[in-house]
């Protein structure tokens, strides 16, 4: 099967970033309560387990190996279906981005 022309590809750009961003939207305020978007993050830290960015990192590392089984092994991981996989991919790079250039600015 050929790959998406480009109208299509950025049609799904669309359509896949903005269900992230609803994602997005109703897990920080389901996680944080406090408005601190990265609540959970911050405990890697508090915990003295790793940094933030290194404990996001994690998470997307998490990610990757679930699409690696996604396209090694059609259907679900558990649960998580290739394209819940590939939001909360594209959500915790947003988070990733946020925490390192929040941190390049206070330096």
């Amino acid at each position: 099967m050929d790959p998406m022309n480009t109208h299509e590809l950025l049609d799904l750009h669309d359509e896949l970033t903005l269900k992230a961003k609803d994602i997005l939207t109703t897990k920080v305020r389901n996680y944080s309560g406090t408005g601190d978007a990265y609540t959970n993050f911050r405990r890697v830290e508090d915990l003295h387990i790793c940094s933030m960015p290194n404990g996001i990192l994690a998470r997307i590392s998490d990610k990757i190996g679930r699409l690696i089984t996604h396209c090694n092994h059609d259907g679900l991981v558990g649960d998580e279906s290739f394209e819940d996989s590939i939001l909360d991919s594209i959500n915790y790079l947003v988070f990733l981005h946020g925490c390192v250039v929040a941190r390049k600015k206070n330096e």
